[in-house]
């Protein structure tokens, strides 16, 4: 399938990884490190938001004080083993090797700039991204992610007409409408179809 957009930014989980496997196994032991009870089972739906958030809609309200330290916890274990076992979606690297020929390929997550940067270059995909960015809510230029690809259109003065964000939530595609740009659904990532969507993809090799 031909994408007409000459700029094209990809989200990061539920996109080009398939990172749930990891991300859910790595809150388990976060939470059973604290002794935390949730209130509901851990399933791939919670992926996509930044990790306060996620954490903040699973534990019960008496257990909200020790979300710090369960953010904590997580962080030491998926930076430092987790991440690196996070695979590519099939099909990913090739489809991203052969837009990078033509297209100019940028990447933007809500997934903290130290574990991105490390699944990039160990995927063996770094390379292939003009750069990526991370959401940081301690950053006003950076607080979410439509701010962000707003802050990224701006510095690299890219034409909104000419750019497509790939994601696979509700989240990615108000993003991207607040930006003007289109706004292309993985639909093999995590998130609920998105109607709305300027296109939808049921595989990412489709791109091509």
């Amino acid at each position: 399938m031909h994408i007409a957009e000459d700029n094209l930014i990809f989200d990061l989980d539920g996109t080009l990884f398939d990172s749930a496997p990891e991300i859910l196994l790595c809150f388990k032991k976060a939470l059973q490190l604290n002794n935390i009870d949730i209130k509901e089972n851990l399933n791939k739906s919670i992926i996509g938001p930044p990790l306060k958030e996620t954490l903040k809609n699973l534990v019960q309200k008496k257990d909200t004080v020790k979300i710090d330290r369960i953010i904590e916890s997580f962080i030491e274990l998926y930076d430092s083993e987790y991440c690196y076992k996070t695979k590519l979606y099939k099909g990913a690297q090739e489809t991203l090797k052969i837009l990078e020929k033509k297209k100019n390929l940028m990447l933007i997550t809500n997934k903290r700039i130290a574990p991105t940067e490390k699944m990039l270059k160990n995927s063996k995909i770094i390379e292939l991204f003009d750069n990526y960015f991370s959401v940081d809510p301690n950053d006003q230029s950076k607080k979410d992610k439509s701010t962000l690809i707003s802050k990224t259109i701006k510095d690299y003065k890219i034409n909104p007409k000419n750019t497509a964000y790939i994601g696979d939530t509700m989240g990615d595609f108000i993003a991207s409408k607040k930006n003007n740009i289109k706004f292309i659904f993985a639909g093999w990532g995590y998130g609920q179809y998105v109607e709305d969507a300027d296109l939808h993809l049921t595989d990412i090799r489709e791109m091509l």
